[in-house]
């Protein structure tokens, strides 16, 4: 008896595939949205009247100077020191500094010629690295 109703029961799975899969399957919508898109782009600009100095002395001291960008969301500003020998120091600062002055063993700078520049940096990853400033050296 069980052997019977599991025929049974297989044999009405099957028809219900079969029939179900000769019904073809359909979708209507009854509304429509239009999705306005906008995508804009920020010019990063870079940190303007750059102003370079190096005192000789014992130690040395290496100065920049420069304006704020006028750029939105500044995340902070990233000094480099280009040194004549390809070496490059770079130094991190906040979004509203202005300046920087380190102090240098004398040798480094009569030795090399530096150079400076500043890139300004923003939050949302765009960068604007300044040109470089001439070069200065003891």
């Amino acid at each position: 008896m069980t052997r019977i109703r599991r025929s049974l029961v297989l044999l009405g799975l099957t028809v219900a595939v079969v029939i179900g899969a000769s019904v073809p399957a359909s979708a209507t919508f009854a509304e429509a949205v239009t999705v306005k898109t906008t995508i804009s782009t920020t010019t990063v600009a870079a940190p303007a009247n750059l102003v370079g100095k190096l005192t000789c002395g014992r130690p040395a001291t290496m100065q920049v100077t420069w304006a704020l960008s006028g750029t939105a969301r500044v995340s902070g500003y990233l000094v480099s020191v280009h040194f004549s020998d390809g070496f490059v120091q770079n130094v991190q600062l906040g979004a509203t500094a202005t300046s920087w002055t380190s102090t240098i063993d004398p040798y480094y700078v009569t030795a090399y010629s530096i150079r400076y520049s500043v890139t300004t940096q923003t939050n949302y990853g765009w960068s604007k690295e300044s040109p470089l400033t001439g070069a200065f050296q003891c």
